[in-house]
């Protein structure tokens, strides 16, 4: 039976503008699913898994690429999981889409004007398996490498995206505020580029050593901007018409989640 693909879009972390305004429960990790419970993954017959960085970039590009490897690297490093990934350099593309090239960018492609940056995620309702990733930053914040305290960073924005790039989901606890996944974030902070040992664990609970990754689910994930006393937004629908007819054309279901629900 032919596997249907599905679109999913959802955003993670928030600007954090007060400390301790978002009471909830915490979890050392939680993995992205579907509906049918599928947790998002690649399999491993696409590692490593490879990525361009297009010429539209928030920083110099070469230091926008070699921040982007690092943040993958960061994922790669885990010792108790395997996923690889590489480079394969440069693309002028601009805008999200389901072409099979996984793209970081910069851009407006984005579900509204408090979302910091967003994932675009294709993949199979059969297993999970996913097919396609683009992440995008917001081109409407100021971008920066060196922790400036009035600039978002590259690297800390990235590796929390590339987190649910590899089927990682938000955390929005009060015990997870030190983590990469934390699904909120604040201006000149670096802390996510480092993970802890539960975000480490998350993905070892996908890619486990030692084991095959051809089931799975989908979904995915970005960052954006809330007010100090209001908690993550549930799903809304981005009509996209580009990609509403290029799913049609593909015979495909589109399912989408917007923001912070991850």
């Amino acid at each position: 039976m032919r596997a249907r693909l599905r679109f999913i879009v959802v955003a993670g972390v928030c600007l954090i503008l007060l400390s301790g305004v978002i009471p909830s429960s915490a979890g050392a990790y939680k993995l992205e699913r579907d509906d049918q419970g599928h947790v998002l993954h690649w399999s491993s017959e696409n590692f490593p898994v490879p990525f361009k960085i297009t010429t539209s970039s928030p920083v110099p590009l070469d230091v926008f690429s070699r921040v982007t490897v690092a943040s993958f690297g960061t994922w790669q490093a885990v010792k108790k999981a395997v996923i690889t990934f590489r480079s394969d350099g440069t693309t002028g593309k601009k805008t999200p889409a389901f072409d099979g090239e996984n793209c970081i960018m910069l851009g407006k492609g984005v579900s509204g004007p408090d979302v910091i940056g967003q994932s675009y995620i294709f993949y199979s309702t059969e297993d999970g398996r996913i097919l396609d990733v683009d992440i995008v930053l917001n081109s409407s914040y100021p971008w920066a490498t060196d922790g400036s305290p009035k600039k978002m960073d590259v690297q800390n924005a990235l590796t929390h995206e590339i987190g649910h790039f590899c089927g990682l989901d938000d955390l929005y606890g009060d015990d997870d505020k030190e983590k990469t996944m934390y699904g909120y974030m604040a201006y000149g902070e670096t802390k996510k580029r480092t993970l802890t040992p539960d975000d480490a664990a998350g993905l070892a609970a996908i890619y486990p050593v030692g084991q095959s990754h051809e089931s799975g689910g989908g979904g995915g994930s970005g960052c954006g901007t809330l007010s100090p006393t209001a908690s993550p937004p549930r799903g809304g629908t981005i009509n996209f018409l580009w990609i509403f007819l290029l799913l049609a054309v593909l015979g495909v279901r589109r399912l989408l989640r917007v923001p912070f629900g991850q």
